[in-house]
């Protein structure tokens, strides 16, 4: 069992991810994970100039609640200034591994989507699937 999830991502930050030096992600809330379930979140690169298309993955391995103390290591991880998470809080911060860049970015039309998660949202086995190919071809 697998659950895949889209999640927005802007320009600079999605390229850091897939690079491997933003190992934390953001945000204001996070999926229930069953323990030991393995997660892939799928990189839509959106704002004015993204790519406006899936262009990556990587494994979700941690989520914590960050509610009022920031931990000092958390900000450069997370490519972000400690006043920026601090007003930011309370949120969810999303532990990355494992990002692979797709050699050909994948059009949310190919997995019949309209329009982009606003933060994130799950996808269905037969979506992943459609995306693993799309994305090697």
């Amino acid at each position: 069992q697998m659950i895949n999830i889209l999640l927005s991502v802007r320009r600079p930050f999605s390229g850091l991810i897939l690079d491997g030096k933003k190992p934390w992600e953001l945000r204001k809330n996070a999926p229930r994970i069953p323990r030991g379930e393995h997660v892939t979140l799928w990189l839509y690169e959106s704002g004015k100039d993204g790519e406006r298309a899936i262009i990556g993955k990587c494994q979700l391995k941690y989520l914590f609640p960050v509610i009022s103390r920031v931990p000092i290591w958390l900000p450069s991880k997370a490519c972000v200034t400690e006043e920026y998470l601090q007003s930011y809080l309370p949120c969810k911060a999303w532990g990355v591994h494992d990002p692979v860049r797709l050699p050909h970015a994948v059009l949310l039309d190919d997995i019949g989507l309209t329009r982009p998660p606003q933060s994130w949202q799950y996808i269905t086995d037969k979506q992943a699937d459609i995306l693993e190919r799309r994305g090697s071809e």
